[in-house]
């Protein structure tokens, strides 16, 4: 996995759980929504029921997702921050922390320090090396 890969990771599971909690509200609404028909007379009424039963199990199930998710953000955006402390230049620490912890682009970066998109773009491309030799020293 390359410096990139690497420290996109927190923002990749973030939008998974942002994801996966709306997933969640759709069985719970669907859970909510399902209703027995108390008109007229049925001859089965058990499928609205395991419809329910359905979506409720979903949303638990859900729920136990988001939870191990949210357990593996913490760690991975622990790992990653760790590797960005260790860069030395503090313009390309705070550079990576924006971008891959705050989730800034590269635009709101260059215009919080008055710059050029060029200039981030060049500082970010030395920030990404310095990432991986820092990763390939502590795998090595």
């Amino acid at each position: 996995m390359d410096a990139k890969e690497f420290l996109s990771q927190p923002k990749k599971l973030d939008l998974l759980i942002k994801n996966k909690l709306i997933e969640k509200q759709q069985w719970r609404d669907l859970a909510l929504g399902i209703t027995a028909n108390m008109e007229g007379e049925r001859v089965q009424s058990s499928g609205s029921k395991q419809k329910m039963a359905e979506a409720i199990t979903k949303c638990i199930d859900m729920e136990a997702e988001i939870d191990r998710l949210v357990d593996t953000l913490i760690d991975t955006k622990r790992e990653v921050i760790s590797v960005i402390e260790q860069v030395e230049s503090p313009i390309e620490y705070d550079l990576l922390h924006r971008i891959y912890i705050q989730y800034m682009t590269l635009q709101e970066v260059a215009d919080h320090y008055g710059k050029e998109y060029g200039w981030a773009t060049t500082t970010h491309g030395r920030a990404l090396k310095s990432v991986q030799r820092i990763r390939e020293r502590t795998n090595a």
